[in-house]
């Protein structure tokens, strides 16, 4: 096992993780974390009930236990990598201005690109829209709007925020928004406006890549001025 153990480690340093398939990945990652014939046994197990890498390190880590017999270092460890992805997608928008409806899409897709479940994520910016922090209120539960509500002033008291940004994803179909995401949108926007903080935008994003603005497409008078914000009725931009 150690052979092969090299052999895909170099292969991945050498030529990227590209390289190697979606059971080799899963070998590879579960020789640090299981032993001996449990290697190959759960990755073939993890292969079976998800089919792929990605899929897999979106799971429950409690089903992963249970369903894939991995052990608790090993559902720790992939899991762990849809954090990380996500960690340098917002690491690599730098110090983004959050200030057109273009720049807060291209934002938003980055953080939400390997959520396989329902996240709802909030940004905080200063006045001038540049980014203070950005946090995931809620996950897999869309019904959560009092409660969010309250999470999104906590989060913008916390960070001081002059504007703040939420976004979430689809995770089937497009990005048109729900009626229950025009109404928990309103209960957020209601919840900061009480605090002087300005909703500057929702953002919906979709598997295709694909993101809306519900600025852009709201009725007019939906969100409340925020001066500076630049964005085009109607538009929704597709990611590569």
């Amino acid at each position: 096992m150690n052979d092969i153990k090299n052999e895909l480690r170099a292969r991945c340093l050498a030529e990227g993780p590209d390289s190697l398939t979606e059971q080799e990945k899963l070998l590879l990652l579960m020789s640090y974390s299981e032993r001996g014939d449990r290697i190959n046994v759960s990755a073939d197990r993890i292969a079976a009930a998800y089919g792929s890498f990605r899929s897999a390190a979106d799971s429950d880590p409690a089903f992963l236990k249970k369903e894939c017999g991995i052990n608790t270092a090993s559902a720790a460890l992939l899991t762990l990598f849809p954090q990380l992805s996500r960690r340098c997608a917002i690491t690599g928008c730098g110090n983004m201005r959050l200030d057109s409806a273009d720049a807060a899409k291209r934002f938003f897709l980055a953080q939400l690109r390997s959520c396989r479940t329902e996240t709802l994520i909030a940004a905080a910016t200063d006045g001038r829209f540049r980014v203070i922090s950005a946090e995931r209120l809620s996950t897999g539960n869309s019904g959560a709007v009092a409660s969010t509500g309250r999470k999104a002033a906590e989060f913008a008291l916390r960070h001081n925020a002059v504007f703040v940004f939420i976004a979430h994803n689809h995770t089937s179909g497009t990005p048109q928004p729900s009626e229950n995401d025009m109404s928990a949108t309103l209960k957020i926007r209601a919840a900061l406006g009480s605090l002087d903080i300005i909703l500057a935008d929702h953002i919906i994003t979709a598997p295709d890549g694909s993101a809306l603005s519900m600025r852009e497409t709201a009725p007019a008078g939906y969100f409340a001025e925020a001066e500076g914000y630049t964005f085009s009725p109607g538009s929704i931009t597709t990611g590569e």
